[in-house]
């Protein structure tokens, strides 16, 4: 069951990002967001429907998780708190520290990690798009680079863990 949540949210936040990109390319910056919603919604529910039948992903799941989690709670500390680049790179060494313990299933798994942690973190960013956060300096820029960096750290971090566990049963066939 766990198995299977996790590729429900993997591949969620791989449509999310796909939607993203597909926005990206293909609507001008002044649409309003309004006009964009269903095409994000659609791209999640179309990721999920994804997992359900094409189950077998694990840090995909953790990684959309993270990317939510992670800049939920950045938003919330920049209401609350004063600017410091700190909290963003903690959140950052957190990614590492999770990207290392969870274990990749598959080739599938590692390529889908970034995509799943950048929607997860666009998912995030939608729930606070009304969120007055231009007033405090430095804010955005460290959400958007705890976004960026985390979706290629998620995947640095799956490719050297399976990197490093395929070294280790080569070595032990030595």
């Amino acid at each position: 069951m766990r198995e299977k949540i996790m590729s429900i949210l993997g591949f969620g936040g791989l449509g999310m990002s796909l939607s993203f990109f597909l926005i990206v390319l293909l609507y001008p910056s002044y649409t309003a967001m309004e006009k964009l919603m269903p095409i994000y919604i659609g791209g999640l529910l179309s990721g999920c429907i994804l997992g359900i039948f094409k189950a077998k992903l694990n840090a995909s799941g953790y990684a959309f998780i993270l990317g939510f989690s992670i800049t939920v709670m950045l938003y919330l500390v920049w209401m609350n708190f004063p600017f410091t680049m700190a909290y963003s790179f903690a959140f950052l060494a957190m990614v590492v520290l999770v990207m290392w313990i969870v274990e990749s299933t598959s080739t599938l798994d590692i390529a889908i990690s970034p995509f799943a942690y950048f929607g997860g973190f666009i998912l995030a960013s939608l729930i606070f798009r009304n969120a007055e956060m231009y007033e405090i300096e430095g804010s955005i820029m460290s959400i958007v680079l705890v976004g960026v960096t985390g979706a290629g750290v998620s995947l640095v971090m799956s490719l050297f863990k399976a990197f490093t566990e395929t070294a280790q049963a080569f070595r032990k066939k030595i």
